[in-house]
């Protein structure tokens, strides 16, 4: 009997899951005797991460994956985000982030533990097993095998692996060590609140993005109720700790207290007394508040060695523009499609590392123009979040027409582009 083509994949977030469900399919479909296992660093499924937006092009793809209907009936349909000037509260304009006609979908503000919950129920369907605990210390491969090493001192040893380990990855430091995440300079805040009086928010429909002198100010809904579960993202200048470890960083984020103090005097001071409905918002924050910096990778090709390969943020992390789970599950895809492409044209699973290697530049050729349209528009966004004065606060609340008909185009873009009819030859 012939010995099963084994997968590993590292990493059970948006990424790792979709790439199990997806190769589960292909290998399946060829008859091919297989074995997937997944490696999560965590404990459980995470209940970390704050309300994602799906945008058209990830929702598409998260329906063929057969979870799209489970997610509908928590999340909250997005048609549009609107702009809001925090100096007047007066809307600015919107930007369309969802239109069935244009698009095929609407965009989808859902929290990011349900996501994963629905791709870890798809997984289970699936038979596939997903082993949490797992910290991935290294690799070892040659020319027929590849072995991962846990912290726990269990290994496993597969024919591929799949990196899907998020920004820090360990699989990364493993191929490419001296890329290592930037700190931009900015760090988000987050949490949710149930709102005493909904209906005298000033966003009136889904989501608002406040223009702000300094930062960025998300308030969106993320059920179907629209009237509980107000999500709110503070993006914030915080000045990294002299400790870059995660314990460093906890120094900031752990005190709730001071962390609310922060995003306060950072959006309800006097330059912008208009804002003080949410610091009433703020006071009325019960659950945990988080906190997290955001990262950037440099843009590289290189996202393999070997028998493996990096995926998603562990191959490109940007700060957040909405793409991220859209970016990871289209790589996922087409990794999927590249493999099933050599197996229409070949006999069985014997494939070499030449083989391996000529998949993954196709990968990486094919995937990378793509990437760095968003890259470059995330890490720009971000910049643009950083305090400019006040007097370029207030041009920008004059010339938000601009931005919008551009950022609107670019989106456009984005949101129509179909990773099933990239040509793969």
């Amino acid at each position: 009997m012939a010995k099963p083509f084994h997968v590993l994949i590292v990493g059970a977030g948006s990424c790792g899951l979709a790439s199990a469900i997806l190769l589960h399919r292909t290998l399946s479909s060829h008859s091919i005797p297989f074995q997937i296992s997944v490696f999560e660093l965590r404990s459980g499924p995470s209940t970390l991460g704050g309300a994602v937006n799906l945008t058209p092009n990830a929702v598409k793809l998260l329906d063929k994956l057969g979870v799209l209907k489970e997610l509908e009936t928590t999340g909250c349909s997005v048609r549009k985000i609107e702009l809001i000037s925090s100096r007047t509260l007066q809307p600015l304009g919107d930007i369309t982030f969802g239109d069935i006609d244009r698009y095929g979908a609407l965009s989808l503000r859902i929290a990011r533990k349900d996501v994963q919950g629905a791709l870890l129920a798809k997984v289970a369907e699936c038979g596939i097993e997903v082993q949490f605990s797992k910290q991935l210390e290294s690799i070892e491969q040659n020319s027929e095998s590849i072995t991962a090493f846990f912290a726990d001192g269990t290994s496993v040893t597969g024919d591929i692996l799949i990196g899907c380990d998020g920004t820090h990855s360990a699989v990364r430091k493993c191929i490419d060590p001296d890329r290592k995440p930037i700190y931009t300079g900015l760090s988000n805040t987050y949490s949710y609140v149930n709102p005493p009086n909904p209906s005298a928010l000033p966003i009136k429909d889904t989501s608002g993005i406040f223009e702000c002198r300094v930062g960025s100010l998300l308030l969106t809904w993320s059920t179907p109720s629209r009237s509980e579960k107000l999500f709110w993202a503070a993006v914030m200048q915080i000045e990294a700790p002299q400790d870059l470890s995660k314990d460093g960083w906890r120094s900031i984020g752990d005190d709730v207290v001071k962390m609310k103090k922060r995003v306060k005097d950072t959006y309800c001071s006097e330059r912008d007394p208009q804002m003080s409905f949410f610091a009433d918002l703020l006071d009325a924050t019960n659950d945990d508040v988080f906190f997290y910096p955001v990262w950037k990778l440099e843009m590289s090709e290189k996202w393999f060695e070997g028998r493996c390969v990096l995926l998603g943020d562990a191959a490109h992390a940007m700060p957040p523009l909405a793409q991220g789970v859209g970016l990871a599950v289209e790589d996922a895809v087409m990794l999927d499609r590249l493999l099933n492409s050599h197996l229409d044209k070949a006999k069985g699973i014997a494939i070499n590392e030449t083989v391996w290697e000529d998949i993954w530049k196709k990968l990486v050729k094919i995937r990378t123009p793509r990437v760095k349209k968003d890259y470059d528009r995330a890490v720009g966004g971000f910049e643009n979040l950083k305090d400019k004065g006040w007097f370029v606060a207030m041009i920008k609340d004059w010339v938000v027409w601009f931005y919008l008909w551009a950022i609107g185009v670019k989106f456009d873009e984005a949101f129509k582009y179909d990773v099933y009819k990239e040509p793969i030859e």
